[in-house]
């Protein structure tokens, strides 16, 4: 009996091809990590990046969309008011009983310092927080982005929209992580103490080229407080419920700080006023990058 060609070639070249793809398959190239696109190479570029996230930031807590929200903060993320302090979850779950309007963003100014943007701008919004409404004029506000899993994030936010009369803050409703708190309010206690003895070199040095400052006079930068420093007359800080968490090489800090400051005619009061400080780096080596604080003359 005579067997075709054809009949045994073709179940054959089936049972390779089917033992060939699961092999092919594996072999395959894994698809590339998303990488961080390349830093805008000068201050207008960095500045419109800036104004870019700010703006996608307030389009998701005016519409209080929380899985928009979550997808623009890093686990590690940080915010101050007047209020006090929240992490991740707490943002998400004040941001749904805020009242949020209207925001316009103006003057902003973003800056590099390592792989972090940090950001700050005016913000003028219509606005309620602490069961009343907030001043409808613009203030500062201070962001901290960096690239992290195939977008910028979220790592630190503070705003300085407060009631003309700031409250007492209450104290954060979330866990510390006890050695990023530890860590983190040992750099902000000598960074403070440095200002206080007016070590003016090694306060300099905790202060990185790109730090961005707020505070009641608005938005500042590393010169703006070094020559402050030189005129002020600070009290020793206390600081009290200080949480600290980890971005990378970030460190964020929050805490109540309790610390007066006399600075020419204006005086800020030794009560306790929620503050946040981001560092990159740690020990000897940290630097400030982002300072905010909420203090204020009465």
């Amino acid at each position: 009996m005579k067997i075709c060609a054809r009949a045994v070639l073709l179940p054959a070249l089936a049972a390779l091809v089917a033992l060939a793809a699961p092999l092919a398959h594996a072999q395959a190239p894994a698809a590339p990590a998303a990488t961080q696109p390349a830093w805008p190479s000068d201050q207008s570029g960095l500045d419109a990046l800036g104004s870019k996230l700010v703006d996608a930031w307030f389009k998701a807590v005016v519409a209080k969309d929380a899985a928009a929200l979550q997808a623009q903060m890093q686990p590690c993320f940080q915010r101050i008011s007047f209020e006090g302090a929240f992490d991740r979850a707490g943002e998400i779950a004040a941001i749904q009983k805020l009242d949020v309007k209207d925001a316009k963003a103006s003057d902003v100014h973003a800056t590099r310092v390592g792989q972090a943007l940090v950001v700050t701008c005016q913000v003028r919004a219509s606005e309620t927080a602490g069961g009343g409404a907030l001043p409808g004029k613009a203030s500062p506000r201070l962001g901290v982005w960096t690239w992290t899993d195939g977008a910028w994030k979220l790592a630190a936010w503070a705003s300085l929209n407060m009631p003309e009369k700031r409250p007492a803050p209450g104290s954060p409703a979330f866990a510390a992580d006890d050695a990023a708190t530890k860590d983190g309010s040992a750099m902000l206690a000598r960074y403070l103490g440095e200002q206080r003895n007016k070590e003016y070199k090694a306060f300099d040095a905790m202060m990185a080229d790109g730090l961005q400052v707020i505070n009641f006079k608005g938005q500042k930068l590393k010169a703006d407080i070094a020559k402050g420093a030189e005129y002020a007359t600070t009290s020793e800080a206390t600081i009290a419920d200080a949480r600290g968490t980890r971005c990378g090489d970030l460190t964020i800090v929050t805490c109540n700080l309790t610390m007066s400051q006399k600075i020419g005619f204006t005086t800020l009061p030794a009560d306790p006023a929620p503050y946040l400080a981001v560092f990159q780096g740690t020990g000897d080596a940290a630097k400030a990058i982002a300072l905010a604080n909420t203090n204020k003359p009465k």
